[in-house]
C-alpha cells in the first residue's frame, strides 16, 4: 500500500491511501501510521477511497493503530471506505471498531463531536 499524500491539518493528520503491489510489505504504511500518531493530532483520518482491497497485514496495521490512538486519547478515523475494504477490515474484529464516515466533512464533524465528548 502506498500513502500518496499527507498533510498535517490543524486537528489532524491526514492519510490518503492508494493500492500497492499485491504481496508487498506494508511497510511504508507501518512507518506513515506511526507518524500520524507522533503528531500529537487528536485525530488521524486515512482516506481509503482509492483502495479495492486490504490486505490481512494493512488491517492489522490500522487496527493496532486504532488502539493505541484510544490509548492517547486520540481517535482513527476511517474515510471513503470501500464496501470490501471495511468488510477485509472487521472481519480481523479486534473490538470496537474504528470510526468510519463517508466523506473528510464528517471525519471533521466526527472530530469536533469527539473532542467535546473527551471534556465532558
Amino acid at each position: 500500500m502506498h500513502v500518496i499524500y499527507h498533510e498535517l491539518l490543524p486537528e489532524s493528520y491526514l492519510l490518503i491511501l492508494a493500492p500497492g503491489r499485491p504481496g508487498q510489505p506494508e511497510s511504508v504504511l507501518a512507518r506513515w501510521l506511526r507518524r500520524a500518531q507522533r503528531s500529537g493530532k487528536p485525530s488521524v483520518w486515512v482516506d481509503c477511497g482509492m483502495l479495492d482491497s486490504l490486505s490481512a497485514e494493512a488491517a492489522r496495521l490500522l487496527w493496532d493503530t486504532h488502539f493505541q490512538l484510544q490509548e492517547q486519547h486520540a481517535q482513527l478515523v476511517l474515510v471513503h471506505v470501500p464496501e470490501r475494504v471495511k468488510r477485509e477490515l472487521l472481519e480481523q474484529e479486534l473490538g470496537p471498531a474504528p470510526c468510519i464516515v463517508p466523506t473528510l466533512l464528517d471525519a471533521a464533524r466526527q472530530a469536533h463531536w469527539h473532542d467535546w465528548s473527551m471534556e465532558a
